[in-house]
C-alpha cells in the first residue's frame, strides 16, 4: 500500500442490529475535499444497499426496537469557512419519510433512545449559554479562577460544556435534563436509563479548581445526585438490574486494565470479574446476556461474560458487535485485511459484507510473521513482514504505554512495507493485553529499564527468524514509542542509521505543567511527585541525555498537540541542531495528538511521504 491508497478503505463502526436488518457507518479519507466522508450502509438478509450519504456526514446509526424507524446524526463536513455554524441534527426514518429530531450549534456526542423509545436523550458537547453570543470567541481573553484543562483534538475547554436533552419523539420538543454551565460539567462520557431513572458518568472540576474528577451521579430534579466518585467509568449500562459500568475502581491507580465495575450502594464499586486480567473495553446486553470486547496478546475478542466463554478464538481484533435474530455479528479485521462484518458461527467467522473488497483485490497486503520471543526477562509478542532479507529494517514502537500493536490492519506497516522495508513490532513490558503486573513493569525506576530491554532484544531477534542480513536499521515511534525513540537513539547511539521521533514525550519536568494529561500522568508511571524528586523526572527525560545522539533524526510534531505539547519537540531539535547532528522538523499547523489516526488527509498523506523519504536518504 502507498500513501495514495489512504482513501480507499473502509473504516467500519457502530454496528447496530434488529430483526434480518443490520445497519453500520462506513468512513473513509477524501483527499480532494481534505475531509472524511462518513455513510450508512444497511443490510437485509445478507444483502447491502447505502443507506445515506451525499455531502452531509450521517454517523451513529440506530434501530428502533419497536417501531421500524432509524435513528442516525447527520452533521455537515468541515466548513471551508472557519466562522461558519456548524449545526448537528439527530434525524429518524421511517419508511420514506424523514424528520428532524433535534439540532444544536455543536457537537452530539451521543444519543440513546428511551425503552418506550417515546423520548430521545442527547449528549451535545458547545459553549456555554453565555459565551455563544460572542462572534469571536477567540479574540476574547480568557479569565479563570480553574486550571485552564487542555482535551487534546478539543483544545482549552474554556466555557466548554456538555449537555443533555431529553427530546419527545412525537412533538420534537425538548427540555434541557442537564445544564452543564449550572453543573459546571466539563464532559459526559455515558449515560443509561433505567426504570424511568438516567444514570450518567461524567466530570466536573474538584474544589481546588486544579484536577478534573470523574463521578457517576443520577439525575434527579435536573441535577445531579452522586453515587461514586472516585473512578474513571467511560461504558454504563444495567445487568441482573444492577448498575454496571467499564472503567477503573480508582482513578489514580492507572496504569492497571479497565474492567466492569458493579455499583451494588452508592459509594461503592466492585469488580465484576476480579480474576479476569484483562483490559476490557465495549460492553453490551443481548436477551440477559453480558457480552465484552477485550485484549489480548495483540487480539481484541468477544467474550460471553455470562457464562465465560469467548466466542471465537482467532488471530483477529474486533471493533464492534452487534445482534440480529439469534445471531452475533462483528466488526472485525486483520493483520493483512481492513474491517468487515461477519457472522459468529460456532467459533469461526463468516464474511458478511464486500466494505474493502475493492480494496484488498487492487492493493496488495502484506502478511505477518508472528514470534512469542523470549527476552530472558520476559515473553514478548512480536510481529514482522519480511520484504528481503536484502532490505533495510525499521522497528515501530507504539504509544501509551499501556496499548497494544497486533493482529490488526494497520496502515503503518502496510506502507513501510510497500516502500521496500522490511517492518518489526513488539509489545514490551508496560503494553496492555498481558494483565496488571505486565502493565505495571515499566513504572518508577523501571521506566526506560524494562521495556528497552524488550524492544531491543526481540528486535535482535526477530532479524533472525526472518533471516534480514542488512545492517541498516532504523526506529520510529509516536507519543511513547516517541519517548522510546529518542531513549533508545540516546543510549545505543550507533545502534541506528535514521530515526522519526514523532509527537514524543521528550521532558517530564516541562511536561508537568503544559499537558492536558499533565497533572496525575507524570505521578501514575514514575511514581513520585516532581517537587519531591525532581531528580528521577530528570533522569528518565530523554533530553537529558540528548548530547549522546549521533543518528540522523526527523522530528514530526502538531501544533495543537496538547497531550506532548509542540515544546517537547522544540527541545529536542534546538539540542540536535545545535551540535550539528542531521536533524529536521516537520510540523503540522491544526493537528493534535491524533494526527497518524484522524487528522486531516492531506496531512496524514505528507506525513508517510516525509517519514519515507526519510528513511530512503538514510537507509540506502
Amino acid at each position: 500500500m502507498k500513501p495514495n491508497n489512504l482513501p480507499e478503505f473502509n473504516s467500519l463502526s457502530n454496528l447496530d442490529g434488529k430483526g434480518s436488518s443490520l445497519i453500520v457507518q462506513s468512513t473513509r479519507m477524501d483527499l480532494e475535499t481534505n475531509t472524511y466522508i462518513s455513510e450508512l450502509w444497511k443490510s437485509y438478509n445478507g444483502s447491502w444497499k447505502k443507506y445515506k450519504s451525499g455531502s452531509f456526514n450521517f454517523t451513529n446509526p440506530k434501530f428502533a426496537k419497536l417501531t421500524n424507524s432509524i435513528f442516525y446524526i447527520k452533521s455537515p463536513r468541515i466548513p471551508k469557512n472557519k466562522e461558519a455554524k456548524v449545526s448537528s441534527t439527530i434525524q429518524i426514518q421511517s419508511g420514506r419519510t424523514t424528520e428532524t429530531l433535534f439540532q444544536t450549534e455543536g457537537k452530539i456526542s451521543n444519543y440513546i433512545l428511551s425503552k418506550n423509545e417515546k423520548f430521545i436523550y442527547v449528549i451535545t458537547n458547545e459553549w456555554s449559554r453565555d459565551f455563544k453570543s460572542i462572534k469571536k470567541k477567540e479574540e476574547e481573553p480568557m479569565y479563570y479562577e480553574n486550571l485552564p484543562f487542555h482535551f487534546d483534538s478539543v483544545g482549552i475547554i474554556y466555557n466548554k460544556r456538555s449537555h443533555v436533552y431529553k427530546v419527545n419523539l412525537q412533538s420534537k420538543k425538548y427540555t434541557t435534563l442537564i445544564n452543564g454551565d449550572k453543573e459546571n460539567i466539563i464532559s459526559i462520557d455515558s449515560l443509561v436509563e433505567h426504570k424511568n431513572s438516567i444514570t450518567l458518568s461524567y466530570s466536573q472540576y474538584n474544589l481546588a479548581g486544579t484536577m478534573l474528577e470523574e463521578r457517576v451521579g443520577i439525575v434527579k430534579n435536573r441535577s445531579i445526585d452522586d453515587i461514586f466518585e472516585k473512578g474513571s467509568i467511560s461504558n454504563l449500562f444495567y445487568y441482573e438490574d444492577t448498575l454496571h459500568g467499564v472503567g477503573l475502581r480508582n482513578r489514580f491507580d492507572w496504569p492497571t486494565n479497565p474492567t466492569i465495575l458493579k455499583f451494588s450502594k452508592p459509594g461503592n464499586a466492585s469488580f465484576k470479574f476480579k480474576l479476569f486480567d484483562r483490559n476490557i473495553s465495549k460492553a453490551k446486553i443481548n436477551n440477559s446476556i453480558l457480552y465484552f470486547l477485550y485484549e489480548d496478546s495483540g487480539r481484541t475478542l468477544l467474550r460471553d461474560g455470562t457464562n465465560n466463554i469467548d466466542l471465537v478464538d482467532l488471530n483477529i481484533t474486533i471493533k464492534d458487535f452487534a445482534f440480529n435474530d439469534d445471531k452475533i455479528y462483528i466488526i472485525a479485521n486483520s493483520f493483512s485485511r481492513p474491517d468487515e462484518i461477519y457472522e459468529i458461527e460456532n467459533g469461526q467467522i463468516i464474511k458478511n459484507s464486500k466494505a474493502n473488497d475493492y480494496f484488498v483485490n487492487k492493493v496488495k497486503t502484506h502478511k505477518c510473521v508472528y514470534e512469542r520471543i523470549n527476552t530472558g526477562e520476559s515473553e514478548i509478542d512480536t510481529w514482522g513482514i519480511f520484504v528481503g532479507k536484502d532490505r533495510p529494517t525499521l522497528l515501530n514502537i507504539h504509544g501509551g504505554p499501556a496499548s497494544q500493536y497486533g493482529f490488526t490492519f494497520f496502515d503503518e506497516f502496510q506502507t513501510y512495507a510497500s516502500a521496500g522495508f522490511n517492518v518489526i513490532a513488539c509489545n514490551p513490558r508496560g503494553s496492555s493485553g498481558r494483565g496488571h503486573d505486565f502493565l505495571r513493569d515499566v513504572c518508577g525506576n523501571q521506566w526506560g529499564v524494562t521495556d528497552m530491554h524488550d524492544v531491543l532484544t526481540s528486535f535482535k531477534k526477530m532479524l533472525k527468524i526472518m533471516g534480514v542480513t542488512n545492517k541498516n536499521y532504523g526506529i520510529m515511534g509516536g507519543s511513547y514509542g516517541g519517548f522510546m525513540t529518542s531513549w533508545i537513539i540516546s543510549h545505543k547511539p550507533n545502534m541506528f542509521k535514521s530515526a522519526i521521533v514523532e509527537r514524543a514525550l521528550l521532558n517530564w519536568e516541562t511536561m508537568v505543567g503544559t499537558s492536558d494529561i499533565g497533572i496525575g500522568f507524570p505521578e501514575m508511571y514514575l511514581l513520585d511527585d516532581m517537587s519531591k524528586n525532581i531528580n528521577l523526572y530528570r533522569e528518565k527525560s530523554p533530553i537529558t541525555f540528548a548530547s549522546n545522539i549521533k543518528t540522523p533524526t526527523l522530528i514530526i510534531h502538531s501544533e495543537e498537540d496538547y497531550r506532548c505539547p509542540v515544546e517537547q519537540a522544540e527541545q529536542l531539535f534546538s539540542n540536535l541542531k545545535k551540535r550539528g547532528v542531521k536533524s529536521a522538523m516537520l510540523r503540522f499547523p491544526g493537528e493534535s495528538h491524533e494526527l497518524s489516526r484522524s487528522g486531516k488527509p492531506k496531512h496524514r498523506k505528507q506525513r508517510f511521504e516525509h517519514i519515507i523519504k526519510w528513511h530512503n536518504n538514510h537507509l540506502s
